[in-house]
C-alpha cells in the first residue's frame, strides 16, 4: 500500500494538466515563463506512487497575445470542425453519440455531487472539465486514506471513468496535437498528459479492489 502522502501529487497533475489546456491567462502565462514552475511540477512527478517519464514542458515561444491566438484557433469550439485539435471528447470518438457521452458524464459528476460552472466553456465533455474531475477523485482517495477511511470507492470511480472517458480519446487528441500543432508547450503537455494518464490507470488496475461478490462491470 502507498503512503497516503504521495496520493496529492496525482491530483496536483491533473490540476496543473487543466490549467495547461485552459484559456491562458495573463497569469499562467507568467507561470510557464518561470523556470522554478518546471521543478516544482517536477518535484510533484517525483512524488507520485508510480513512475512516470517526465522530460519537462517547453515554455511558450510566443508573445502572450499571440499565444492566446495559437489557443483559440486550436482548440476553441468557435471555430467549429475547422479547428484541428478540439478539446471535447465528443469530437473524438465514433463509437458512441454525443448524446450518451454527456448522459454518462453527468451521471458521473451527480453522484459525486459536482455541479459544473455556468462558464460556456464548461461542457461535460471538455478535456478540463474531466481532468478537474479525475484530480477531484484523486483528492478524495488521499483524504480518505489520510483519516483511516476506505479509498477503494474511489479508486474504482477513478479506474471506471479514465477507461470509460479520458483513455479512450486523449490519446487520439495527441496524435492530432503532435501533427498539427507547432507550439511545443502543447505538444509537451500533450505528450505528459498521455503518458501521465496511462501509467496511473496501470497504477489503478494493480491496486484497485472489489466488494466480495462482485465483479468489474
Amino acid at each position: 500500500m502507498e503512503a497516503a502522502d504521495s496520493l496529492p501529487s496525482v491530483s496536483q497533475l491533473y490540476l496543473f494538466l487543466g490549467k495547461c489546456f485552459s484559456y491562458p491567462t495573463q497569469e499562467f502565462y507568467q507561470l510557464t515563463q518561470d523556470e522554478g514552475t518546471g521543478e516544482q511540477v517536477r518535484t510533484m512527478v517525483e512524488a507520485l506512487p508510480f513512475a512516470v517519464k517526465f522530460k519537462g514542458i517547453s515554455t511558450p515561444s510566443l508573445p502572450h497575445e499571440d499565444f492566446e491566438s495559437e489557443y483559440i484557433s486550436a482548440f476553441d469550439i468557435a471555430f467549429g470542425p475547422s479547428h484541428p485539435c478540439p478539446l471535447h471528447e465528443s469530437d473524438h470518438r465514433d463509437d458512441v453519440s454525443s448524446t450518451e457521452i454527456t448522459e454518462e458524464l453527468l451521471r458521473f459528476y451527480e453522484h459525486f455531487q459536482i455541479k459544473l460552472s455556468d462558464k460556456e466553456r464548461d461542457y461535460p465533455d471538455h478535456l478540463v472539465v474531466e481532468l478537474e474531475f479525475v484530480a477531484y477523485l484523486a483528492k478524495k482517495e488521499a483524504d480518505a486514506g489520510k483519516r483511516g477511511n476506505d479509498p477503494a470507492p474511489y479508486r474504482r470511480a477513478q479506474v471506471d471513468f479514465l477507461e470509460r472517458h479520458l483513455d479512450k480519446w486523449v490519446p487520439k487528441l495527441d496524435e492530432k496535437i503532435q501533427k498539427r500543432m507547432k507550439q511545443p508547450f502543447y505538444q509537451g503537455a500533450s505528450s505528459f498528459l498521455r503518458e501521465f494518464l496511462s501509467n496511473h490507470l496501470s497504477y489503478l488496475r494493480k491496486n484497485v479492489t472489489y466488494p466480495a461478490g462482485t465483479a468489474k462491470s
